[in-house]
C-alpha cells in the first residue's frame, strides 16, 4: 500500500513538471525575456530531477490506471488482476517433474515383481446312487379321447354262396348222383354239387334221402338263394332235389377302409403328451414353496372302438393316465448328496486336496417302496472336484523356495511340487528372481 501511495505521488509530480514544460514552450513563442539564472541550490537540484524524469516516458499507463481507479473504486482500495491461474500452472508442472523423478528413483532402487501362475492338481469324484428323500403327492387320473379317419385299405374278392342239396329217392333201388351235378333254382340261379351222393332206396311211405354240399356257380350276392328255391326232379326217375336251407356267403368284389396300427398309435401318443403336460401342471399345484417336482412312473392305458385290420371309416382312441410324483427341496438334495459323495470319495482322495465349489447333482428318477406307507427314493448322479489346497501358508513357502533362483530352476522346482499341475513365471530372461519374497506374486488358475 505504501509503494502504491509513493508511486501516485511521483505521478502527480511528473504531471506538474509536464505542465510547467508546456507553459515554458508557450512562452518561447513570445518575445523572450532573459531568464534569471538559478541562484539557489534547491532550484538546481530541482532542474536535475526534471531531466532524470523526462526518460520515464514509458510509464504512460499509470495515468490510465489512475483514471480507472477514480471511476470504479476509491483511491484507498485499488483492484489488481488475480495471479491464481499462473500459480496453479506452475505448481502443476513442478508436481509433474517431481513425480517423474520419484518414479525413476523407485525403478532404480526397487526391483520388478515376478508373477507366478499356478494351476493346482484336481481330482474328480462321481457317485450314482439313491437317497430316501421327499414326500409323495396324491395320485391323479386324467383321460382324453379322439376320433380320427382310418387310413387302411381293404379289398374283398367276390365269393360264392355255399349251401346243401337234399336228394329224395322214391325208387325201391338206390340211386347214385355224381359230384358236379348242376341244378337251377326258381330264380334262375345255378348251383353245382360238391360231392357224390348215394341215395338209398325208398321204404314206403318213407323216401330214401341223402344231403351233400353244393355252391352257386356265379360268385356274388346273387348266389344267396332262399330255402326251397331249388325243388326240381333230377338225375333219375322218382328222384327230387331241394335246398331245405338257404345258400349264404355270396359276396361281390369291393374296396373298403380298414384300421391301421398307426391310426391308433399316432393319436394315442398325442393324447398321452397332452396328458403329461396337464398332469405336470396339476401335480405342480400340490407343491409347497421351494419344492421341486419329480414324476413317478405313470400307468397309461389306451383303447379303441375298432381293432387293427377291422373294416371302419373312423376309429375312436381313448387314453387315460394315472400319475403321482415326489416333492423335494433342492437345498436338502444337494446337502445330502454332498455328504454321501464326500464320505465315499474321501478315502480315494489324496492328502492335501479339498472339495472345490458345489457338488453337481441331477435326479434321474423317483421310485416308491412297496409298503403300506411307501417311502420316496430319488436316483441321483453327483460329481465334485477336489483341488489341491494351495493355502496362504503354502504359497509363502513356495515363494521362499524359488526366491533368488533363476527362472528355469524356479519352474523346475514348481513343477516338482505334488499339488502343482502347471506353472508359468512372468520374468523377462532367465535371470534370478527377486530374493525378497515380497516381490513375488502368486496367482492361482482354477481350470
Amino acid at each position: 500500500m505504501q509503494q502504491q501511495t509513493d508511486r501516485t505521488v511521483e505521478i502527480e509530480q511528473f504531471l506538474k513538471r509536464l505542465s510547467r514544460q508546456e507553459s515554458a514552450g508557450h512562452e518561447a513563442d513570445m518575445p523572450r525575456e532573459e531568464q534569471p539564472q538559478p541562484n539557489t541550490k534547491y532550484e538546481a537540484d530541482e532542474d536535475r530531477q526534471e531531466t532524470i524524469h523526462v526518460y520515464f516516458v514509458r510509464e504512460e499507463e499509470p495515468p490510465q490506471i489512475n483514471v480507472r481507479v477514480v471511476e470504479s473504486t476509491s483511491p484507498g482500495s485499488p483492484q489488481s488482476k488475480s495471479d491464481l491461474p499462473a500459480y496453479t500452472t506452475i505448481l502443476f508442472y513442478i508436481f509433474l517433474i517431481f513425480s517423474c523423478l520419484a518414479l525413476q528413483l523407485y525403478l532404480v532402487f526397487n526391483p520388478s515383481t515376478a508373477s507366478v501362475t499356478l494351476v493346482p492338481r484336481a481330482q474328480t469324484g462321481t457317485l450314482t446312487g439313491s437317497l430316501q428323500l421327499g414326500r409323495l403327492l396324491n395320485p391323479l387320473t386324467l383321460r382324453q379321447s379322439q376320433t380320427v379317419p382310418t387310413t387302411g385299405k381293404g379289398h374283398q374278392d367276390a365269393k360264392l354262396a355255399q349251401g346243401t342239396i337234399t336228394f329224395y329217392n322214391g325208387q325201391f333201388a338206390s340211386v347214385f348222383v355224381p359230384a358236379g351235378t348242376k341244378l337251377i333254382g326258381a330264380h334262375g340261379i345255378r348251383i353245382i354239387t360238391d360231392q357224390d351222393a348215394t341215395i338209398p332206396s325208398a321204404n314206403p311211405p318213407v323216401f330214401g334221402q341223402a344231403t351233400i354240399a353244393a355252391h352257386a356257380i356265379q360268385p356274388g350276392r346273387t348266389g344267396n338263394i332262399p330255402a326251397y328255391d331249388i325243388s326240381v326232379a333230377c338225375c333219375a326217375v322218382s328222384v327230387l332235389a331241394k335246398n331245405i336251407n338257404p345258400f349264404i356267403g355270396g359276396q361281390d368284389a369291393r374296396d373298403f377302409s380298414t384300421v391301421r396300427q398307426q391310426d391308433i398309435h399316432t393319436p394315442a401318443a398325442q393324447l398321452l403328451s397332452q396328458l403329461n403336460r396337464s398332469m405336470h401342471g396339476a401335480l405342480f399345484g400340490q407343491l409347497s414353496p421351494l419344492e421341486q417336482l419329480q414324476l413317478l412312473p405313470c400307468r397309461p392305458t389306451q383303447n379303441s372302438d375298432h381293432p387293427v385290420g377291422a373294416e371302419a371309416t373312423h376309429v375312436t382312441v381313448d387314453v387315460s393316465e394315472t400319475c403321482s410324483a415326489a416333492a423335494y427341496t433342492n437345498g436338502e438334495l444337494v446337502k445330502r448328496a454332498t455328504d454321501l459323495l464326500t464320505r465315499r470319495a474321501e478315502p480315494k482322495v489324496k492328502t492335501g486336496y479339498r472339495l472345490q465349489g458345489a457338488v453337481r447333482v441331477s435326479v434321474e428318477q423317483a421310485s416308491l417302496t412297496s409298503a403300506a406307507h411307501p417311502l420316496v427314493f430319488l436316483s441321483i448322479q453327483a460329481s465334485g472336484t477336489w483341488m489341491y489346497a494351495l493355502t496362504h501358508v503354502v504359497q509363502q513357502q513356495i515363494k521362499a523356495l524359488i526366491a533368488g533362483k533363476t527362472k528355469s530352476v524356479a519352474l523346475h522346482e514348481l513343477l516338482s511340487l505334488p499339488g502343482v499341475e502347471r506353472a508359468t513365471i512372468s520374468w523377462g530372461d532367465d535371470t534370478k528372481l527377486p530374493k525378497n519374497t515380497g516381490y513375488i506374486r502368486i496367482a492361482l488358475l482354477i481350470m
